[in-house]
């Protein structure tokens, strides 16, 4: 049923206002990454393939239109005009019949939103740290938190955009309402203050194999080279800019050493937080955990990044699944959608025809 395989990726064009403040060019660069490593497991297990690139979510209906390909392999996670538009890919592919690998439009959708997510998550009885949104162009108003250290974040950006040493502030303090300033500024988009957890972080991956989710070991993010003046975050340097103390001082170690009932509750817990947004197929959970192991979910991450140097490909190694496993793993899934699709399509024709026919037995002809 595959009949090969559509790998559609983005490609922006990043304002060079926003290059000059934050340098986030890191979006166009990491994904050929994934592209050309999808690629290459499409090669090896001898499926066709082709590659098409979307700026805008508004040239993938004609793209989809004339592509023979039932299985689209989405590696879209950003593009021009509206920050939010990547999340419509699955919609638009299953508008066309298509099948798409990861998350759906309301995962994604949702999953976006740090500040809906974390309602969300806690609506189910899983534990986020507290915070509060900060909308453009509204008066801050600090609720009634615990003072203490919080992070200031943008709401809707992924892979630490707008997150460095001066987003962890006290509060209350003028460089907390300095950080929700920039956020909005610069970002154009609500800020996220949220209770800063200082002592570990760590991430699990999940992977769908049919029915079963797989808990991928625990992975840790190794801060022991940090001193007290730098905080300990994975902040935009740490994951982008090579140059960076940050960036070649943050280590990941997987498995995690954790004593076991830390290492299970983790785990369950990304589980649950699965199950809560309704994930598919691959997704990552991060967390944070105090001095007493209280665990804390800082974020959902459905479709994370699959390049080879990513965490997501750190626990597939771990797991002992190879990349290419993986990508059959994921053509899989989508080839078992297409089956269901089909098998639905039939019901619903046949109960149509059913209704038709009975409709055709009642009539009363007037003469």
């Amino acid at each position: 049923m595959r009949k090969g395989v559509l790998i559609v990726h983005h490609l922006t064009r990043r304002s060079a206002a926003a290059a000059e403040k934050f340098e986030y060019e890191h979006s166009n660069v990491s994904v050929m990454d994934e592209v050309r490593a999808v690629a290459a497991a499409l090669e090896q297990l001898g499926i066709e393939y082709r590659i098409e690139r979307i700026r805008q979510i508004a040239e993938l209906p004609e793209i989809l239109s004339r592509s023979p390909e039932r299985i689209v392999f989405n590696l879209v996670e950003d593009l021009d005009k509206f920050i939010s538009d990547y999340c419509y890919v699955p919609a638009v592919c299953h508008a066309f019949g298509k099948a798409c690998t990861g998350g759906d439009t309301r995962c994604l959708l949702l999953a976006q939103d740090k500040w809906r997510t974390k309602a969300v998550l806690k609506a189910a009885g899983l534990s986020c740290p507290e915070g509060f949104a900060v909308p453009p162009g509204e008066e801050i108003r600090l609720p009634a938190l615990a003072p203490g250290k919080y992070i200031v974040k943008p709401v809707l950006s992924d892979a630490s955009e707008g997150i460095d040493a001066k987003s962890v502030v006290d509060l209350p303090s003028m460089s907390l309402l300095d950080a929700v300033r920039r956020v909005h500024e610069q970002l154009k988009q609500p800020a996220l203050v949220e209770q800063f957890i200082p002592h570990r972080e760590l991430n699990v991956s999940l992977l769908q194999r049919g029915d079963e989710i797989m808990v991928m070991p625990v992975a840790e993010i190794d801060f022991s080279a940090f001193g007290n003046d730098y905080p300990h975050i994975v902040d935009y340097s740490a994951k982008w800019l090579s140059g960076s103390f940050a960036y070649n001082n943050t280590p990941r170690i997987i498995p995690a050493l954790l004593h076991e009932n830390l290492a299970q509750s983790v785990r369950t817990a990304a589980l649950n937080a699965w199950h809560v947004l309704d994930c598919r197929d691959f997704a990552r959970v991060d967390f944070r955990v105090d001095e007493k192991d209280n665990i804390f979910i800082l974020e959902v991450n459905p479709n994370p990044d699959i390049s080879p140097d990513a965490g997501f490909a750190a626990a597939l190694a771990a797991s002992k699944i190879g990349f290419e496993e993986f990508v059959r793993i994921l053509l899989d899934n989508a080839s078992a959608f297409l089956s269901r699709s089909c098998s639905k399509a039939s019901r619903t024709a046949a109960v149509n025809e059913k209704k038709e026919s009975a409709e055709d037995k009642y009539t009363v002809h007037l003469s």
